[in-house]
């Protein structure tokens, strides 16, 4: 789900405590808006397509901001947890699946932005990143556009989106579960909030997805 942004306000040991703690220090999130990441240029479509969210997905749903900490995990709702905790899971459910690309379904498009956001992503994700769901050109910055975007629910967001990049295939991941429309229900792999990725259901669920997706390209449109 996307980040809660208030104005106060993720080895093969996939799970571990250690590894989670590795991770943070590795991701650590100090956001730079002089020096932004610049995504490895990659086509802007590509026959599979897999929306992420973040916020419950790659680690737990209680995210906050604040003007000068940036974005961090809250304290009390998610103690014991750190930003980006199951993003290695990722890495190894695509890793067999190296055609399929990624688009960042998740208000992070808008804040801290999608360079920012890419910034302390494994080089393996990063490397599949051909854009977001929101983007300035689209949508425009005017704070009406802004809150537009924001209030569509996030299955019509991934869908519009779909509908401009035209991929053969694709799969959302995502625990906003709200307002999806009925013909992108069957492509959306849905998250539980405080669990996302670590839950062996999701990880079977978005495997077998993937799966079903790479016969269904063996045959080329006419």
């Amino acid at each position: 789900m996307g980040a809660r942004l208030t104005s106060c306000e993720s080895c093969r040991n996939l799970c571990d405590p250690c590894c989670r703690s590795h991770q943070a220090e590795s991701y650590g999130f100090a956001f730079c808006p002089e020096s932004p990441y610049l995504p490895a240029s990659t086509p802007r479509s590509a026959d599979v397509v897999l929306y992420l969210d973040l916020d419950g997905v790659v680690h737990h749903e209680k995210v906050l901001w604040h003007p000068r900490k940036g974005i961090y995990m809250s304290p009390y709702e998610a103690a014991g947890h750190s930003l980006f905790e199951w993003v290695h899971i990722l890495e190894v459910v695509l890793e067999p699946y190296p055609a399929v690309a990624l688009v960042l379904s998740s208000t992070w498009c808008i804040r801290p932005g999608y360079s920012a956001t890419l910034k302390p992503l494994p080089a393996s994700l990063r490397a599949r990143f051909i854009g977001g769901t929101y983007h300035k050109r689209v949508h425009g910055v005017d704070p009406w556009n802004l809150s537009m975007f924001r209030t569509t629910p996030r299955g019509v967001q991934v869908q519009e989106d779909t509908q401009r990049r035209k991929p053969r295939q694709w799969i959302a991941l995502d625990d906003d579960l709200e307002g999806w429309p009925d013909s992108c229900r069957h492509n959306l792999v849905a998250c539980e909030g405080t669990t996302g990725l670590s839950n062996p259901r999701v990880q079977r669920e978005l495997a077998e997805k993937l799966r079903r997706c790479h016969p269904a390209l063996s045959t080329r449109p006419a």
